[in-house]
Parts: C-alpha cells; structure tokens; sequence
C-alpha cells in the first residue's frame, strides 16, 4: 500500500508501517528533526477512521505545545469525516476540557496553576471520570513525548494504565529533550530525562512495537544538516548516569563548535545587514537561549526600524480582533454558515483567512444543532480563554524573533542563533551541560537552508526578577547597584480587561477608543505607560498607569501589572515604596485583541450588550522615566 501526502510525496516504508499498524497496537516511534512525524500522525488518525473503523471521539491526540497541536489539527481534519472534528489538544488544554467536563467550572480551574490542573486531571483519569466525560479512548496518539516531565508524564502514564486495552503512538525524540526544567528539583530533573521512554518500554515488553524515522524532509542543505550528525550522541547521554556527566560536556563543546563554524551573519549597525532582515524573500528566525536576550533583541530591531514578530508563551494566545467586530455586526443568538461567511468577508481578517477552517474552530467550542454558530456560547469562550489554537495564533510574520524553547515545532528557511555559548558555567550541574547541548540542537535543526551566528547584546544589567525580596515572574532592567531598578518586561497579562479603555475617565470616550483601537493601532506601534495620579490603588499596588499611543489614552494597566511593579521596587520585605516611575517607555503593542467581560459595562457606553470589547496587548522591555515620581504634574493628572 502506498500513500502520498497530498501532491507528490511518498510516505517511507517505516512511516507506512507506522501508519497500517491496528487499532490496538502498542507504537513507539523515534524520531528526529524533520522527519515527517506530522505526516506519519496525520495518515495515522486517517487510518484508524477509515480502515479500523474508529470513531472521531475514540481518539485522543495529545501534543505538548500549541504549534504543534495546529498543525497536526489542521491537517488530522482532513482525515475525519464530514461535520466530525478531530480533537487534537495540548496536554494542559485537555485536561482543563476533562475537568470542565467533569463539572468544574471555568472560575474553579481559574484558581489553579498549570500543573495543579493537570495532577487534578490525572486523578480524574484514574478514578474513571474519563468513561462519563467522554468516549472511552480505544486509540490514544502522543507526541514529543521526550518532553513529558513530572505531573504530565504522570497523566499520560495514568491514561495508558486505566486503558490497557486500547492501543497508542506514541513519538518523541529524546535529542530534542529540552523542557526538563519545569521540574524544580535537579536530581528530580535528571531522572526525568529518559523517564517516560524507559516506563513504556518496560511496561509493555514485546507488545511494543518500535519504529525510528531517520529521513530528513527538512533540511535543505549540508549546513542545515550539520547538527544531525549529533543525534545519537545527544540520545545516548542519559544511558550510562557514571559518564553522562562527561558525554554532556562534550555534547555542548561539539555543537557549540559546529555553530562556530558557521557563518557570523553580521551586525545592526551593518545596512546591508538590515536590508537582508527586512528584504529577505522567505522566513527568518533568531533564535535566543533565553526571554531576557530576545527582549533586548526586540528592542535594538526595533529602533532600527526592522518589523517582526516575537514568538510567545504558548498558553498565551490572543483572540482576533475581527470577533469583536463580528459580535458588532449582529444582535442575533446563532448564526449559519451561510450568514457568518457573509459577515466575515466584511471583516478584518489576517490574509490568507480560510473562512471554512475558521468556522470549524468556532463551532468546535461553540456549535449548535443543525450547523449554527452559539453567539453566546461563543462569547463565553472568549472570556474564558477557551479559543482554539488555530483561531488565537499570531499571524505569520518573515522575520521572527523566538527563545530557541519556542520554536520547538517550528520550521524556517534560515536561523540566526544568537546568545549560546559553549562554556560551562563552574559550579553548574552535569544536567545544564546536557540542556544545553540539547537546545543549541534544536535551535540548529530547525533551519530548511542557512544557520548563521548572531551576536547578542550584552544583557548582564537583564535580571529574571525570581529571586527578588519580593519574587515576581518577569524580567526587569537592573543597575550596578543591586538595588536599583530601571525598567521591567510587559507581559500578555498586563492590560486592563474589566471595563472597555476610557469608561469612568474624562480624558478618553470609550467609543471613539473603539474605533481608534480598529483604525489606527498596529503591532509593533510604540506605547508610553503615564501614571495617572499619586494615590496606590492598593496597600501592595502602584498607582494606576495609562497606556498612550501617540499620545492617546487607549488602555490601563492590569491589576497584576500593578501589583507586580510594586513587587519589583521593593528593595526588601521592610521597605516602603514612596517613589513610582512616571513613565515606562520602551514598550510596543503585540496585537489588538478580543476581550468579553459584563455585558451592562458595554451595553451603558454605546458599545452593545455583548459584553465584548477591543483591548491593546503589550511586549517589550519598559524603561523607567523617574522624573516626577513623587507627583504627578497637575496637568497631565486623570482620575
């Protein structure tokens, strides 16, 4: 049997024996950068719906980040039947799906970490709820496995051991291991390395039937190929715990080595250099070890005038301003399709839009009978930051700036690494060595073409704000002095969502904001944060801060924005905060995004009773401007 992926291309032998295996087949698949794994997952659900004769809802496809899960989402719907959808999620997106299921509500889960959702989604698991929630699974489809760490691998082991009759896939890479750290503890940290792989291979024995994917459909050239070489390398460093110290340590000297061979693309100062990062015909990454060097680097294309787009959390997706202006549009409960199409040809879309992928998104968290659109379903969605991937996800930019965590999943034509080295830090662990040497491995594979050095800044004055008096969970811009505070890192979070900008205020119409908002505000647009008066909003918060854009009130910052800046000029437990920043300059705006709150907050501004509204979202690293910072001057006071 042969099978071609939709023109010309032949699925390999192995990636055809992965696909035929039966429905309650045991599968592990090993397999590297660019092997065609989405492919091989895509031919696989389509196998087990058309020839096992699976049903949509006895599958569960998991993936381990959002790039990933859209991907093979977008293509597994192919594969279902008509009006069917292919549930393809993230780890954490399922089990919040699982525990809303299973009664939950979407404030409760609200109130939990990451991980507290998912140990409460394996209990779930493990005490049956899954048979009343949903289908019981019969095939259960895995990817990047190497990454299930601690409460994840946790979930899944408890799913495959509460359903030992159905069958999995299971693929990972234990070279692209690179999410280890989301384990505190470092001895924990190093045994979780091969955990999972070793726990299903012991489990299941001569049931299990492995594969490995060895063609590369990636990359292009030999420079894009050069870090393949060191595969095997990288997966053997966990075998042998007497040497793996010793093999990790010289993992990261050959890579780093590699990369060191390649060529130095150049710097900002260079035209020539700029003219390449905004002119190139094809996709650019630059690729960082850490958030702190892609803010800096954020900042200095910026003021070179070069456009791009940063690569965010992956549980930070924003819905798309065109749903607010959908809501506008209509008073009605439900839509058709046929009405929807029409309305969304007259809406602000991303080019490219496909109109019928984007009502399958929709319906899949808001569907009615008869194949309508729930508007108020829909709405709650929204509010509940329930959205699917495809439907949350920036639009696709040439020149993408990203931690190399962050591209994992991702593909370009050529990657300009930047702020690696190959020293090992004295005092680090054996397993920082190994981290490393896995991360610069993935930030070289995912080039098609070219791998290039970059040089990054010297961030040494860029502090993760963690490990502070008062800890808070973002970078911020310090001194030589160890006290002093200059500047801080806008997150997604950061932006007022209770009321629509200018309601209560003086200073700003809340529908002129609107429509501002729509026509004039553009990712990447400079922002300034004024503080609007002198008076704390809280005994453990700043004073509340606008957000200009060319000198236009279009925002506020968030409770936690002010919170967590109060948090970061504390200079220890005792100290009391008695100065403010007056400005924070620096900052850009992300996107324009959807938000839903209270329905009677837009219905008495003259912005309808949906309850739904357009919000800025920021990014970037902020400098603080310290003149006034006792008062504010009374003419520029907004209360």
């Amino acid at each position: 049997m042969t099978f071609r992926d939709g023109g010309d291309f032949e699925l390999t032998p192995t990636q055809q024996a992965v696909v035929t295996k039966s429905w309650n087949a045991k599968v592990l698949v090993t397999a590297g950068p660019g092997a065609g794994k989405t492919t091989t997952l895509y031919h696989r659900v389509s196998h087990l719906l058309s020839k096992e004769g699976l049903q949509v809802d006895e599958i569960v496809v998991l993936t381990f980040s959002r790039a990933a899960s859209r991907a093979l989402r977008q293509r597994a719907q192919d594969a279902a039947p008509p009006g069917r959808r292919t549930h393809v999620r993230t780890f954490d997106g399922w089990a919040w799906s699982l525990l809303r299921e299973g009664g939950y509500t979407a404030e409760q889960l609200a109130g939990y970490g990451f991980d507290e959702r998912i140990r409460l989604a394996a209990e779930a698991v493990e005490h049956g709820d899954i048979e009343t929630a949903a289908s019981e699974p019969r095939h259960v489809i895995v990817d990047e496995v190497q990454d299930l760490v601690g409460v994840r691998r946790e979930m899944i082991e408890a799913l495959l051991d509460r359903y030992p009759d159905a069958g999995f896939t299971v693929v990972g890479d234990l070279a692209q291991s690179i999410y280890g750290f989301q384990v505190a503890d470092p001895d924990q940290r190093v045994a979780e390395a091969n955990w999972f792989l070793d726990w299903i291979r012991a489990s299941y024995g001569e049931e299990l039937d492995e594969f490995h994917l060895v063609d590369n459909f990636r990359a292009r050239t030999a420079e894009a190929r050069t870090a393949l070489k060191y595969s095997a390398q990288l997966q053997r460093m966990s075998e042998d715990t007497e040497t793996s110290a010793a093999k990790a340590a010289a993992s990261r000297r050959l890579l780093w080595s590699a990369l060191s061979n390649a060529p130095d693309f150049g710097g900002l100062d260079s035209a020539f250099v700029r003219d390449s990062l905004q002119n190139f015909v094809g996709t650019t990454a630059i690729l960082c070890r850490d958030n702190g060097q892609v803010l800096l680097l954020s900042q200095q294309l910026n003021e070179a005038c070069i456009p791009h787009r940063i690569q965010r959390s992956p549980r930070s997706g924003a819905a798309p301003a065109w749903l607010a202006g959908l809501f506008a549009r209509t008073d009605a409960v439900s839509l058709t399709q046929e009405r929807f199409e029409e309305f969304f040809m007259g809406l602000d879309v991303p080019d490219g839009a496909d109109v019928r992928q984007v009502w399958r998104g929709l319906r899949s968290v808001a569907g009615k009978a008869r194949n309508q659109l729930d508007l108020e379903v829909l709405r709650t969605a929204v509010a509940e930051e329930r959205l699917p991937d495809e439907l949350t996800v920036a639009p696709e930019h040439p020149l993408t700036l990203s931690t190399a965590h962050r591209a994992k999943g991702l593909e370009f034509d050529r990657v300009l690494i930047a702020g690696f080295t190959g020293v090992t830090t004295a005092g680090k662990r054996q397993d920082d060595d190994a981290a490393e040497a896995r991360l610069l491995y993935v930030a070289m594979t995912r080039a098609r073409d070219d791998v290039y050095r970059f040089a990054c800044p010297d961030r040494r004055m860029i502090r993760k704000a963690n490990r502070l008096p008062m800890p808070v969970d973002r970078w911020y811009v310090g001194a030589r002095d160890r006290w002093m505070r200059s500047g801080v890192e806008a997150r997604e979070f950061d932006v007022c969502h209770e009321a629509p900008a200018g309601v209560g205020m003086s200073v700003a119409d809340p529908v002129d904001t609107q429509r501002y908002l729509v026509e004039l505000v553009r990712p990447g647009d400079a922002v300034v944060l004024r503080r609007l008066h002198d008076m704390p909003m809280s005994a453990v918060q700043t004073p509340q801060y606008g957000i200009f854009h060319e000198g236009r009130l279009i925002g506020q910052v968030s409770e936690r924005f002010r919170n967590d800046l109060w948090r970061l000029l504390k200079q220890s437990a005792s100290f009391r905060v008695q100065r403010w920043p007056y400005l924070v300059t620096g900052l850009r705006i992300e996107c324009v995004e959807t938000v839903s709150d209270r329905k009677a907050v837009t219905d008495r501004h003259g912005l309808g009773g949906r309850g739904m509204w357009l919000a800025p979202r920021l990014f970037g690293l902020g400098r603080f401007d310290w003149s006034h910072s006792e008062t504010v001057p009374e003419g520029d006071k907004a209360l």
